[in-house]
């Protein structure tokens, strides 16, 4: 009787734990018809594709959904959770866009004006006729900078360093990713331009983050460090071997304060999804203003690139508008006019007006095989949603709180251990 108690109980313990770690810590809330999202990011941490991750969509100006799960860093001791920030590289180039368009909307900054008209230092060694758009549209003819994590960390620096070089090919004959140097070039726009000098990480958190109430960084404050997710390398057999410094870098306190606009800003998907919202209509119940006017919209997102045209760079064809990314041809099933801003190793922010729909996807796990393509982890719920987006006018307001589905059985499940131990105990030994 004994044994067969041992037996009993021992079964009883192990369905307890089993079904403690059946949902992965996932939480947010969705709005009816949105609770799928929930199953592919469960996946994405089941098939071990992130360790933590959060996704957040707008859609007709409502948040329908907001999650986030996994964990902190690969020990697993610490969740993935609502406080979590995250730094997404290239993903940064957005916000930067969106700041230089702000400008232009106050009349602080033309598009086709000189760059010289606000940066005269800028003028020299065949750079005197590049023009703003050239600049935020990857022709000015500096993709390359060679300068050390360090120095790219020294703003004044930096700008010094571009004032000098030549460019690769003539501004405005071609275009060619401009990686690292996008952001301290538009950015010196910006700051040439602010009434109040600010820098351009101050300029953001004013007149962006602070009137949308998000998270989006570029110079995080030293005392928001302690939640920011350390990027994760995907290991790809020789791949982190030949992973350069630099990336690593990118988990340093110090890249973390420093403003490399292009690549080094830290948020949540949340955030991100917000921030494309507002660039389309009124938010939550007009609780926040939309950011800019349909007009300038339309002029920051219109294609500055021939059709056809290869990048310069990396030899394959891209579209860049004012500073974003022109991603019909990589997400055809979502409609026509999706614009954003991805970055390496797979986070994503994105819009598309005629749906009045946004989408962010941030995570830890850095994943270097993906380059031009959509990310596995968001391309099956993307063409779910396209489903949902390309039938609905409307979108329910009312939401589902994950947070006591996911967690019921993680909540419950220490009590029922506690008392299957005593149980076992008692069978045992008395």
């Amino acid at each position: 009787m004994i044994y067969y108690s041992i037996f009993i109980w021992s079964l009883l313990i192990i369905t307890t734990v089993s079904k403690a770690n059946v949902d992965f810590d996932i939480y947010g809330s969705t709005a009816n018809g949105w609770e799928f999202v929930k199953d592919f990011l469960r996946q994405n941490i089941r098939e071990q594709r992130d360790i933590g991750t959060s996704v957040a969509i707008y859609h007709q100006g409502n948040l329908v959904v907001d999650l986030w799960g996994g964990w902190f860093d690969r020990t697993q001791m610490k969740p993935y959770d609502n406080n979590t920030l995250q730094l997404v590289f290239s993903t940064s180039k957005g916000l930067v866009a969106v700041a230089a368009a702000l400008c232009v909307q106050r009349g602080l900054l033309d598009y086709s004006a000189l760059v010289t008209k606000y940066w005269p230092e800028y003028g020299n060694n065949g750079k005197e006729n590049t023009t703003v758009a050239d600049i935020l549209s990857h022709r000015a003819g500096l993709p390359f900078e060679n300068s050390s994590l360090e120095q790219s960390s020294n703003w004044e620096a930096m700008i010094h360093a571009l004032e000098q070089l030549k460019p690769v090919w003539p501004p405005g004959t071609t275009h060619g990713y401009h990686a690292l140097t996008y952001g301290w070039l538009a950015g010196e726009l910006v700051r040439r331009v602010d009434p109040m000098k600010r820098t351009l990480g101050g300029f953001i958190r004013d007149e962006i983050a602070k009137p949308l109430d998000i998270e989006w960084y570029i110079g995080l404050p030293s005392e928001q460090e302690y939640r920011v997710s350390p990027i994760d390398f995907k290991s790809y057999g020789t791949f982190n071997q030949t992973l350069p410094d630099s990336y690593e870098a990118f988990n340093s306190k110090t890249t973390h304060q420093a403003e490399i606009p292009a690549a080094n800003s830290i948020t949540n998907a949340r955030s991100v999804a917000k921030l494309y919202a507002s660039l389309m209509s009124d938010l939550d119940n007009n609780k926040y203003k939309r950011l800019l006017n349909e007009e300038i919209l339309k002029r920051a997102t219109k294609s500055n690139t021939p059709d056809g045209e290869l990048d310069f760079v990396i030899h394959f064809p891209t579209k860049f508008s004012m500073g974003f990314i022109l991603l019909d041809d990589i997400f055809p099933l979502l409609g026509p006019g999706v614009f954003g801003h991805n970055g390496v190793g797979g986070s994503i922010g994105f819009a598309i007006p005629s749906k009045n729909f946004a989408f962010s996807y941030v995570m830890n796990r850095m994943d270097a095989e993906i380059a031009i393509d959509v990310d596995l982890r968001y391309k099956a719920m993307l063409n779910k949603i396209s489903t949902i987006i390309n039938t609905s006018t409307t979108t329910p307001s009312t939401t589902t709180d994950n947070n006591n589905n996911t967690s019921f059985h993680k909540k419950l499940s220490p009590y029922l251990l506690f008392l299957c131990s005593i149980l076992f105990f008692y069978q045992v030994y008395l």
